[in-house]
């Protein structure tokens, strides 16, 4: 099968590493990057073999890709997204999909019009061991989820500089929220504050109340120690899971059920549940790289392979610019 012509759009902190997994995938050859920092763009490109660019129709009339990633700041998106499906562009394009729904929902349109794929980039989605909890969700494993709790706190990234909290950090949880329950929150409660900046928000707590299930997100730029993990309660069992190290602890309740009669003249009986030790199970996940998995599920519907619908994107958006 031919390689897939690839290129990036922004080469900065999450670019890099778009830039990075294009090269070492066997299925993409990575022609060109374009950044508006040209020396920064040229260190990439020098790095991986292709030509860099400071101007988006250059490349693509010099190099000719088929696919490009979008990884310019989410001010940007609108704009240089429409100009990539103006020129025939298959886009994934990094999340949040755009600064607000209505952008989002212009570039969906357009790219829906224009006949090429949109794909957003929420990267959880393709982690091994979120994929694996979805799994055990769905085979019924816990039983009905009651709860999911997800913690994605750390210092501030220097590189942010048009985002909040919410629309940036919690939109990640929000989305794979979303996709484990497979809806979306019927109403959505948040608590925001700026601790440390001036401008835009630093922490943000939500509470998601979905038709049978909630969901509390806590998202923070304050917490001195990074930490992505995610936990599910259910009717029966318990999963604890790290995000960065695709790790997953599987509680599996054992509870007997008793009956208790106080006794009394005249009373009554009822059912009580004895909760016992749980079965503490180790699930082994394949570990393997979000960010390449994510690529390579864009390039299938790229191929025709797989249908890709982002709307899912806009869902996510929609509950952060919410919160």
């Amino acid at each position: 099968m031919d390689k897939i012509r690839y290129a990036v759009v922004g080469v900065g902190n999450m670019g890099k590493h778009h830039a990075r997994a294009a090269h070492e995938l066997p299925e993409l050859e990575l022609v060109g990057v374009v950044d508006a920092n040209l020396e920064q763009g040229q260190a990439i490109a020098r790095l991986y073999g292709c030509e860099a660019f400071t101007d988006l129709g250059e490349m693509v009339r010099s190099c000719r890709p088929q696919a490009v990633s979008v990884c310019v700041p989410t001010s940007l998106h609108e704009r240089i997204g429409l100009a990539c499906i103006e020129l025939g562009l298959n886009m994934l394009m990094e999340k949040p999909i755009a600064g607000s729904v209505e952008e989002g929902e212009r570039l969906i349109d357009a790219a829906r019009q224009r006949g090429v794929v949109l794909m957003a980039g929420h990267i959880e989605r393709y982690n091994p061991a979120v994929l694996k909890v979805k799994e055990m969700i769905d085979r019924g494993d816990i039983g009905k989820v009651v709860s999911i709790m997800a913690r994605r706190v750390g210092v501030f990234p220097p590189q942010i500089k048009d985002a909040n909290i919410a629309v940036d950090l919690a939109i990640h949880d929000i989305d794979v929220a979303n996709y484990l329950l497979g809806e979306t929150p019927l109403r959505v409660t948040s608590e925001k504050r700026r601790n440390h900046i001036e401008l835009r928000e630093d922490s943000v707590e939500l509470f998601l109340r979905y038709s049978n299930a909630s969901a509390f997100i806590q998202a923070n730029w304050i917490t001195p120690v990074k930490i992505r993990k995610l936990n599910i309660t259910g009717t029966d069992g318990y999963i604890d899971m790290d995000y960065v190290n695709q790790r997953i602890l599987y509680y599996k309740s054992n509870y007997e059920k008793y009956r208790e009669d106080p006794g009394h003249v005249g009373g009554y009986a009822d059912y009580v549940l004895k909760y016992l030790e749980p079965d503490l199970t180790e699930i082994n996940v394949a570990k393997r790289e979000p960010l390449k998995e994510e690529i390579l599920h864009f390039l299938r519907g790229v191929r025709g392979e797989e249908a890709i619908d982002p709307a899912y994107a806009i869902d996510a958006l929609r509950v952060a610019l919410e919160a």
